[in-house]
């Protein structure tokens, strides 16, 4: 699988469902996400400093994840992975904002909002599974 495929995917998306566990309990969440070339094995995402998610992003930090097509996307492309693992970035929101801008639409709002109570994080990719939509060719794309 080429990176191509998940570049394809990421154009299509600037959301995730995050799926954690805590004590057997599952949640999943909605959070919008950046992916840079520059770094194609990660995929950042924040959260609100005192979100009671911190909580379980610390003591579990191996998470699932799919990606949530936008609206109106033809051929409903997603990427896919599993033991996931999260961490807090050395990246900042103010770094970030640009290519959230960019990407998610109506950011600014957010921003101008809570902005400063954000923190990131980022996933770190292993194995993810790459559907480019159908009829294209899928696959799973490996990051060492």
């Amino acid at each position: 699988m080429e990176i191509s495929a998940l570049q394809q995917v990421v154009k299509t998306s600037n959301k995730i469902a995050l799926s954690t566990a805590l004590d057997h309990q599952a949640d999943v969440k909605i959070v919008n996400f950046i992916w840079l070339a520059e770094q194609p094995d990660r995929l950042f995402f924040s959260s609100v400093k005192d979100s009671s998610a911190l909580a379980i992003y610390a003591q579990n930090p191996d998470l699932a994840f799919i990606s949530v097509p936008k609206d109106g996307t033809p051929g409903n492309p997603y990427m896919r992975a599993q033991h996931v693992q999260l961490r807090p970035s050395k990246k900042t929101m103010t770094e970030l904002l640009p290519s959230y801008l960019a990407t998610v639409p109506n950011y600014q709002k957010v921003w101008d909002l809570i902005g400063s109570k954000l923190v990131v994080f980022e996933l770190v990719l292993k194995d993810v599974y790459v559907d480019p939509g159908l009829g294209q060719p899928k696959g799973t794309l490996h990051f060492k």
